[in-house]
């Protein structure tokens, strides 16, 4: 079983030696926008001077382990990250807030006291009203989240299932204890406070315009929580959110019945009854213009991610592995680019480049809409925005010197629909962008497609 350091540091100066306080227009305030990168700055290195400390004690290299690095593959995601594999101890920080994590106490208890002469050459200290030295059984609160052991009560029919099944689920059924990661209750309360005043302030808007205000928060509270144990909190808050918006909407029609308010602001959608949202018309012309996705539309499968290399940085400038997490929806763009970037494995077909962290992917057309191409995913192609401009200067180039009309222009195209645009490679080849299940990558032009344009 692991004992866990929960920490935390604080600022401290000669004036608060003295116990004395003056006032000063210098420096940046506790939470401010920079104060998390100062943070990173000045506890940089906290985790390598650690383990070379602890291992440097007469006796406790086995126990630290060794910081040998290996490559593993990750059997879902397919992609290889590094890790350190026989490293018994672990360091997880964010910002100024950070845990220890080992077995044994005494190791706990060094790295207590060597932080804090660590921290006090760079004129910082631990508060020790939030540091604390508790059991894995205990649990703690990090981040907004509850990190606990809990006594493995898997048993009876259930535990002989997971016993015959993969390596992973007899694991599981033969562990003492199961760790756990789920929301604070304070986090849900505060949450949940939040929701019901913006509803309380706001009993005059229209359905259309208070789902306008609480989507975002819910969307982003939701995805915060949605990749751990919060299948429990998210039913609870739906719950609590159902009964409040029922109050809210009874309030607006104090003298209407209850399945009159229900039928104007509570609709079906994907199965799910009781779902808030814009309704217009009525009977068989009854419409829902839009509705509030609740908490339990945003969870995600514990687990189902790949997971990231402990020596990775979005602004390491290692575009190659960034644009394959790119291409699993990582990062800001739409869900329909994401899904394009997966099916071409993060590759532009025109350049042959891989996207990276800073590029701006555009969807190509590869047959024209104006010539009858279809808005599907077999009809599109993620390319970069200078290819994008490359593809179209050619096209219209072609299309101004041997085309007067639409009619003209589609000798242009293949027998599959594949549009003529050549690229000569080095070795006299070229090559086309093609359609169909093979839209999206460069394949070397047929003898069919040799004619010249």
């Amino acid at each position: 079983m692991k004992r866990w350091l929960k920490a935390g540091y604080m600022a401290k100066s000669e004036a608060t030696k003295k116990s004395e306080y003056y006032r000063t227009d210098m420096g940046t305030p506790q939470g401010g926008t920079i104060s998390p990168l100062l943070a990173n700055i000045a506890l940089d290195q906290m985790e390598t001077d650690l383990i070379e400390h602890l291992r440097g004690i007469k006796g406790w290299k086995k126990r630290i382990g060794t910081t040998s690095i290996s490559t593993v593959v990750d059997k879902k995601s397919k992609k290889s990250y590094r890790v350190r594999k026989h490293l018994n101890i672990d360091l997880v920080r964010y910002a100024d807030d950070f845990v220890v994590l080992h077995k044994d106490k005494e190791v706990i208890e060094e790295s207590k006291r060597f932080i804090g002469k660590w921290l006090e050459i760079r004129g910082l200290t631990l508060s020790e009203e939030k540091t604390k030295i508790v059991h894995s059984t205990e649990g703690f609160d990090f981040l907004g989240h509850h990190i606990r052991h809990y006594e493995n009560r898997v048993k009876g029919i259930y535990k002989l299932k997971l016993l015959n099944g993969t390596p992973n689920e007899q694991r599981r059924a033969k562990a003492t204890h199961v760790l756990r990661v789920e929301p604070t209750k304070e986090k849900i309360k505060g949450h949940y406070r939040n929701i019901s005043d913006t509803i309380w302030k706001t009993k005059a808007a229209t359905p259309l315009q208070l789902i306008a205000i609480l989507q975002p928060k819910i969307t982003g509270w939701a995805n915060y929580y949605k990749a751990v144990h919060s299948s429990e909190a998210f039913s609870k808050l739906d719950h609590l959110l159902w009964k409040r918006l029922y109050q809210w909407a009874c309030r607006k029609h104090p003298n209407k019945g209850k399945r009159w308010v229900a039928d104007k602001y509570f609709g079906t959608v994907s199965g799910r009854k009781w779902t808030f949202a814009q309704i217009v018309g009525k009977g068989k012309d009854r419409k829902i213009v839009k509705y509030l996705k609740g908490y339990s539309k945003h969870k995600e499968k514990t687990g189902s991610y790949a997971r990231v290399g402990y020596d990775r940085s979005y602004y390491d400038g290692d575009t190659a592995y960034w644009a394959g997490r790119l291409s699993k929806g990582y990062g800001n763009i739409t869900p329909s680019k994401a899904k394009m970037l997966k099916r071409q494995d993060g590759i532009c077909p025109v350049c042959k480049c891989r996207f990276g962290n800073e590029d701006l992917p555009e969807a190509h057309h590869i047959h024209p809409r104006h010539l009858g191409g279809e808005d599907t995913y077999t009809n599109l192609v993620l390319v970069h925005l200078h290819c994008h401009d490359k593809i179209h200067r050619e096209y219209r180039r072609k299309k101004e010197e041997n085309c007067q009309t639409h009619k003209d222009f589609k000798k242009f195209l293949n027998k599959d629909g594949t549009m003529k645009y050549k690229e000569t490679n080095t070795d006299g080849t070229s090559t086309v962008l093609r359609t169909g299940k093979d839209a999206g990558i460069i394949t070397p032009v047929s003898g069919d497609d040799k004619e010249p344009i």
